[in-house]
């Protein structure tokens, strides 16, 4: 508590009293290198967008347990947790709500893990421990990454190895049962680097049957066959069953029928399991050209039984990849350029196999085949100095061959083929203000397809829906990022945006559907303080007006996008112990489905999150509090319509003031 105390009191003495002494650099470090802006690297003050670039330190310190708390203190990126843990956690950035998972893409080291369907990436496959660095990128990124990058593209870097052989292991326990062991070796023997991880994730969780059990194992793995040739390797598999606890409605939890961890659905369960192999080759015969290959194979498995609705499911997905992508740097005349250019082609083969006996059930195999061809170009060029334009190009053709057959005879098979064809482009201009930071402006076209459920609903009739739109997002973004002096840092970004046919789930027809318009408008601010060599303290700020624009819903707020977000961090180092102090508002927010705004939003939060690290030779100590003040309250919400009856408010309750510790060695 004197850490946290100390960390106030400086804040405030620091921002009325500056210090006559700096430290070496600003708090933005403008050298830092970006891969995800251009899809090769980058500095960040060359970049024509708001990206935060968070590194393995920056984690490290802090003390982040789960991928999902390294975005909770982003302005303009929102967390929604449905099970209170990774599994189902959905990343959004600048007002996507319900839909976030199919337009934020997720990538590893530049490759998707997205899934085909609705579920989006799946961040229990993230372990903390492999990354080396992330990367958020806000606004469309269709051009370079394609589908589901309308919102912004997360690109995670694994760590690699380097020097000599090290090797780390570490434990993390925690309140509801959490024990997380960790166990990496990395290193670099000549031409050959390897990183390999071995961890699990077990936790009974917040509520009765929200337990998770999860076994990871990644390999990153590189060789330099020759001078002008890099062979790369990654793999990984996961496996994982957890419980579904359900929701609870409003009555319920008021009338104190049920309290807040409890659970009615406590049979309901599901399982899964994910393989994946990435291989790639990186050719640089002249040293302003480099071509590269990567091919990729992934297949998950996913079952689940909803025994309180007597529904059982299976979901087979596969993904074949192949990227063949050319960098060319080299200058005309006296203007450095910068090409990229490359052709994406990806395979989905699904399978669904859905059981559900009664009079009301189904029995079906549906299987869809999403194939999709793509060619992108990206051009820099600085035509003077301290000014880079930037322009680049995709062009997009998918197919869906859609197969359904109802093993009850009651519905006809289903045999057709849809297709459809879209392009994206993005223009910007980037000015460089001295060594101090840059100012951008961007306009932005993207777009997003169907994934597979949203064609297919199982218990719609008829249960295909091929009418469905791609939707088309506009957007403008420009900013400024600024190293006002050398111990304070600040940026300012603002953004516009409308979109055409956002896909969506009508919860009063029960299907998937297209809205008309909707439209998109905030800003993303951030002040970072460094004032002595050992303290940094942020505050990010972020609005974000999220609504409909025309139709039944006209001028409505989007459901669980939250206007205001703040965050206040607090960083302090003393001799060998590292505190953090992290204080974090959420604004109120409509429940999922609630597209009328009839029910009650979501109240606003604030909550407090502490933590202490502690390092003596090899060893380091990790302590921490998450929901210090203790908060009752509900991060998901959805609205349901029972049949003739009023619409209905259920939540999932969030876990209260909990605990963590954590020891690892260095070897």
């Amino acid at each position: 508590m004197h850490s946290i105390i100390l960390n106030i009191l400086l804040f405030f003495f620091l921002v009325f009293n500056p210090p006559t002494t700096f430290a070496q650099q600003g708090p933005y470090k403008l050298d830092e290198i970006v891969v995800t802006a251009s899809r090769i690297a980058t500095p960040l003050v060359e970049t024509q967008a708001n990206i935060t670039i968070i590194t393995k330190e920056d984690i490290e310190q802090m003390g982040a347990t789960t991928v999902i708390d390294i975005f909770k203190g982003e302005p303009g990126v929102f967390t929604a947790n449905l099970l209170n843990n990774p599994k189902t956690a959905q990343v959004d950035i600048r007002g996507f709500g319900e839909t976030a998972p199919s337009n934020v893409l997720f990538l590893i080291d530049g490759r998707r893990i997205n899934g085909i369907d609705m579920s989006g990436a799946d961040l229990t496959q993230i372990p903390v421990e492999m990354i080396e660095r992330v990367e958020i990128y806000r606004g469309p990124a269709t051009v370079l990454f394609g589908d589901n990058a309308v919102a912004g593209v997360i690109n995670i870097i694994m760590k690699k190895g380097e020097g000599k052989p090290k090797a780390k292991a570490s434990i993390v326990a925690g309140s509801y049962g959490l024990f997380l062991p960790k166990l990496s070796i990395l290193g670099r023997q000549e031409r050959f680097s390897y990183y390999g991880l071995a961890s699990s994730y077990d936790t009974e969780g917040y509520r009765h049957n929200n337990s998770i059990r999860t076994k990871d194992l990644f390999g990153n793995f590189s060789f330099d066959a020759l001078k002008t040739l890099t062979l790369n390797l990654q793999t990984g598999f996961h496996k994982d069953t957890y419980g579904l606890p359900g929701a609870l409605s409003f009555d319920e939890l008021t009338t104190g029928k049920y309290s807040r961890k409890d659970s009615k659905t406590p049979d309901d369960s599901a399982d899964t399991e994910d393989n994946f192999i990435n291989l790639g080759a990186d050719l640089k015969p002249f040293d302003d050209f480099v071509f590269s290959l990567n091919g990729s194979y992934r297949i998950r498995h996913n079952s689940a039984k909803y025994v309180s609705s007597n529904w059982y499911t299976m979901r087979t997905l596969k993904t074949y990849g192949l990227l063949p992508k050319i960098t060319l740097k080299k200058s005309i005349g006296s203007m450095n350029n910068t090409l990229v250019a490359g052709f994406d082609y990806y395979k989905n083969p699904t399978r669904a196999t859905d059981f559900s006996p009664g009079l009301w059930g189904t029995d079906s195999v549906t299987k869809i085949t999403r194939t999709d061809y793509a060619f992108y170009i990206n051009e820099e060029l600085s035509p003077i100095r301290d000014i880079i334009i930037s322009a680049g190009y995709r062009f997009q053709k998918s197919f869906w061959d859609i197969n359904y057959v109802d093993n009850l005879g009651a519905l006809p098979f289903i045999d057709r083929t849809v297709n459809d064809k879209k392009e994206a482009f993005r223009v910007s201009v980037n000015y460089l203000i001295g060594k101090r930071g840059n100012a951008f402006l961007t306009y932005a076209k993207g777009f997003r397809m169907p994934v597979t459920d949203e064609l297919f609903n199982v218990w719609a009739i008829p249960p295909v829906n091929d009418a469905l739109k791609t939707q088309v997002v506009k957007e403008w973004d420009g900013g400024v990022r600024y190293n006002i002096t050398e111990w304070i840092g600040s940026s300012f970004t603002f953004f516009y945006s409308k979109t055409d046919d956002e896909i969506y789930y009508n919860p009063y027809t029960f299907s998937n559907g297209n809205y008309d318009k909707t439209k998109r408008q905030g800003v993303e601010a951030a002040i970072f303080l460094d004032p002595l060599k050992d303290l940094r303290i942020s505050i990010q700020y972020s609005y974000v007006d999220a609504r409909f624009d025309g139709g039944e819903f006209d001028n409505n707020k989007i459901p669980l996008v939250p206007k205001d977000k703040i965050t206040f961090k607090s960083s302090y180092k003393w001799k060998n112990l590292t505190s953090n102090v992290t204080l974090s508002y959420l604004s109120k927010r409509y429940l999922i489905s609630d597209q009328k705004n009839d029910l009650p939003q979501l109240p606003g939060v604030t909550l407090i999150d502490i933590d202490f690290k502690y390092a003596l030779g090899n060893f380091e100590a990790l302590f921490g509090i998450k929901n210090l003040t203790n908060k009752k309250y509900s991060e998901y919400g959805v609205a349901s319509y029972p049949f003739g009856q009023p619409p209905r408010a259920n939540y999932h309750p969030s876990p209260e003031r909990n605990f963590y510790c954590g020891l690892s060695y260095n070897y």
